[in-house]
């Protein structure tokens, strides 16, 4: 009986060594020359897609930082003339987001005027009183003798009257003269600085009016590219849009050259002021094999990399030198040749396995 079991013993100790490596065999693993192995169910868990490369030549492309802008032909800003206490017109400012029409009023600018001025305004019009008099009586004097005084001369002192009495109530209309602030553009407000009862100033910002469907691209160089007219903008959630040339500064600004671009498809949930990177086409060519942005990892030596399928379960890592392309691929122009199978999905999840 001793014997029996011992013999079990040893055949249960020999099955569970062969299930471990059974176990270990099926286990995705690095290996220390950093190849993978993945077995076919791990990469159907992990979605693991590749697909052979192919060497074409492809047009130039530079990476350009750029922002949003509003299209010049549909922003305005809306600035006070002159200072004066900011109130509100009927129903209250336009919040932000409010859509407005070329001349509606946004605001009434009431002119402050300093004691300086009134006292100034004051003797002006006690000057303008004295004048008045004096040449409405003269003009009587001469209505009076008109018989041997020439018609000219009480015209003149008719229309001397006239020009005196309007310059008075001009100065007694100055200082209640209201001004409006009118939208200058078709638009909604995208931002506002207005508070009832505030002192505008000439050159402070009280509205900017955009349109939000018109939106430009401006993007800065630092090199004169010669750009051939064909752009995409990448956002910073991955989104990409088509845009198109629009013209290139001829003066530096920050020893940098502004490019703008247009928008070619709708320009929705952007905004003025976002960041973005402008991929623009050049008239140069670039020979390489072209990517998804997703095949390519930074390795830990902050090399750039992409994996090589070489047969059914095992991933090679190679280090390879990219190049921008579009918004969705990457261009490798050394590095990885043509004919190779390489991973464009789940390559991510690939590179944590240990």
């Amino acid at each position: 009986l001793a014997v029996v079991a011992a013999v079990g013993l040893v055949a249960t100790a020999a099955m569970a060594e062969k299930a471990r490596e059974q176990m270990a065999r099926d286990m995705a693993q690095r290996f220390a020359d950093g190849a993978l192995f993945v077995p076919k169910s791990s990469q159907r868990i992990l979605s693991i897609r590749t697909e052979f490369t192919e060497s074409k030549a492809y047009p130039g492309t530079v990476e350009l930082p750029g922002r949003v802008i509003p299209d010049p032909g549909g922003a305005g800003y809306v600035q006070a003339s002159v200072v004066g206490r900011l109130m509100p017109p009927p129903g209250g400012f336009p919040r932000l987001g409010t859509p407005v029409k070329a001349g509606d009023v946004l605001a009434h600018v009431h002119p402050a005027v300093g004691a300086a001025d009134v006292t100034s305004q004051q003797q002006q019009a006690r000057d303008l009183d004295q004048q008045i008099a004096v040449a409405q009586r003269r003009l009587e004097r001469m209505k009076m003798i008109q018989s041997v005084v020439a018609r000219a001369q009480i015209e003149d002192a008719e229309l001397e009257l006239s020009g005196l009495r309007a310059r008075r109530a001009n100065l007694d209309r100055a200082p209640r003269h209201t001004e409006d602030l009118v939208a200058p553009v078709s638009g909604a407000v995208a931002a506002l600085a207005a508070v009832a009862g505030q002192m505008a100033e000439p050159s402070a910002i009280i509205f900017q009016i955009v349109d939000p469907a018109r939106f430009w691209v401006e993007a800065l160089s630092y090199e004169a590219q010669p750009i051939s007219g064909e752009a995409t903008a990448r956002f910073a959630d991955g989104r990409a849009l088509r845009l198109s040339y629009r013209g290139m500064g001829l003066a530096e600004r920050n020893q940098a050259i502004p490019v703008q671009f247009g928008f070619e498809e709708g320009a929705k949930g952007l905004r003025a002021g976002q960041l973005l990177t402008v991929l623009a086409q050049t008239t140069e060519e670039r020979v390489g094999v072209a990517v998804p942005r997703a095949a390519v990892l930074r390795g830990a030596n902050g090399q750039s990399l992409v994996f090589e399928h070489t047969n059914a379960e095992r991933f090679v890592p190679r280090e390879v030198r990219v190049a921008p392309l579009d918004g969705a691929r990457v261009l490798i122009v050394s590095g990885l040749e043509a004919g190779k199978r390489v991973v464009t999905q789940g390559a991510e999840l690939l590179n944590q396995i240990r």
